[in-house]
């Protein structure tokens, strides 16, 4: 019911986190069946003309795949744990007794990460929780399971996945994930040609950059994303003329860094998420700071993704259930939203629900909008390379230039909270074709000189 709103925004694509059944020991990554819908949810034939009113639509979408770990109630657990609580003493267990005991990781020892299998002289590893015994995936039958997985909701339409935890696959040991990740990327493409693939790694540059070498699709921009990422670091440090510049200089470095394993990558950058605080505290609540911080990520080179709520500013913070609070449609919060998960607190949604925002010219929604618009009329903001634009990215103007095949821009954000002004004496070929403004002063060029208020930005396209 909600799919034209996400058109009308400016999205083709809708990430969903777990669909699947799930006792609900981690808000559904622990996965009791991959092939099924959670009763709460729907049921098959729901999520079947979902996907036709997406296509018919042009919008994509991709589902959460959580292969580091099952639910302690999928069958292949529950059945192991019956064969080891079966065993005659001093029998030792086999793979050829119980098809499932190699699906996962047991040992007599007690290991770290492991928990007691009770009713058995065995431990398991669960890295997470001991509700969600880590699978074995380098058992060759846990990755056949896997693809059939990828088979059967690919054949239901899906464009590709999100690999969930791709760092804990093999906690500490990056090159065995990285080779996870290898197989998942091939497996995948045999079953769909154009797939797109996602993986958290939620790490730092250097570490992000070694799992490119898997020839994964995307990995989640961390060094941007999340609180403590280049895009909110940067908000934080907003009227410091020594550190802005670094802004334009980061997207430079990381993405060179990232193709250098990885020519053909798709940037996955993100403000915040499922796991973490929303952008509204991390930006104290500064409703220019918020529709900045949006901007710089939708910005971006590549795929953007927005957690749901963003788009106005909505709050939530403390437990995961609080960070996945229901999306704020009206004031009366009904006609639409869900019930909150257990465990959630809501926050008053200072700045007014979807409907209260969409008819002010000046929200977060409609900011939103209109920066979107922008990415979308200009198809080299998300396919081209950036560059710090040396003449230009100094003191608290950030400029990034980026090239695609025969085509430039060049993105200026006045990254403080004054005016600022850019001198284009030296760009008298270009003109300004788009500008945003977070508090309502336009975006001016007289002469060569161009006027930004604070949090300004403005897109120069060659003439």
């Amino acid at each position: 019911e909600k799919l034209d709103y996400i058109k009308s925004l400016g999205c083709d694509g809708i990430w969903f986190s777990p669909l699947y059944p799930s006792p609900g020991v981690d808000c559904g990554y622990d996965i009791s069946d991959y092939r099924a819908i959670m009763p709460e949810f729907g049921t098959m034939e729901d999520f079947d003309a979902l996907m036709a009113e997406c296509e018919a639509r042009g919008i994509k979408v991709i589902i959460d795949l959580v292969v580091n770990h099952t639910a302690g109630q999928h069958e292949w657990f529950q059945i192991t744990r019956e064969y080891l609580k079966e065993l005659e003493e001093g029998q030792e267990a086999s793979a050829e007794d119980c098809e499932y005991f190699d699906y996962y990781h047991f040992s007599k020892e007690k290991l770290p990460g492991y928990s007691a299998l009770a009713g058995t002289d065995y431990y398991y590893e669960c890295q997470f929780s001991n509700g969600m015994p880590d699978l074995n995936l380098a058992n060759e039958a846990v990755r056949e399971e896997i693809m059939k997985v990828m088979r059967f909701w690919i054949k239901k339409g899906v464009a590709g996945f999100r690999v969930d935890a791709a760092k804990e696959f093999y906690t500490g040991e990056v090159e065995k994930n990285v080779e996870v990740l290898e197989w998942m990327q091939d497996t995948a493409s045999s079953l769909k040609e154009d797939i797109y693939m996602v993986a958290e790694v939620w790490d730092d540059l250097t570490t992000v950059t070694k799992y490119y070498k898997s020839g994964f699709t995307s990995i989640f921009n961390y060094p941007f994303g999340n609180n403590g990422g280049k895009i909110i670091t940067t908000i934080r440090n907003m009227d410091n003329p020594n550190l802005v510049p670094t802004y334009a200089q980061a997207l430079e470095t990381v993405h060179a860094s990232y193709a250098e394993n990885h020519p053909g990558y798709i940037d996955a950058p993100f403000l915040s998420n499922h796991d973490v605080g929303r952008i509204f505290g991390f930006c104290s609540g500064d409703e220019n700071k918020i529709k900045l911080a949006g901007a710089m990520n939708v910005l971006m080179s590549g795929g953007v993704f927005i957690y749901y709520g963003e788009e106005i500013g909505m709050p939530g913070s403390g437990n995961d259930p609080s960070k996945r609070a229901p999306m704020y449609w009206n004031a009366m919060r009904n006609d639409g939203t869900t019930n909150p998960p257990p465990e959630c607190t809501l926050q008053e949604c200072v700045f007014g629900s979807l409907e209260e925002q969409a008819n002010d010219p000046t929200s977060i929604y409609n900011y939103y909008r209109e920066v979107i618009a922008i990415r979308n009329a200009l198809p080299v903001i998300s396919h081209g390379v950036p560059t710090a634009e040396a003449a230009l990215n100094t003191g608290c103007i950030s400029a990034t230039r980026k090239t695609w095949e025969d085509q430039e821009c060049i993105i200026l954000m006045n990254l403080s909270t004054e005016a600022g002004q850019a001198d284009l004496s030296a760009y008298a070929d270009w003109s300004m074709v788009a500008s945003l403004s977070a508090d309502g002063e336009p975006v001016t060029l007289e002469g060569t000189t161009l006027n930004m208020p604070a949090c300004g930005i403005a897109v120069l396209l060659p003439n």
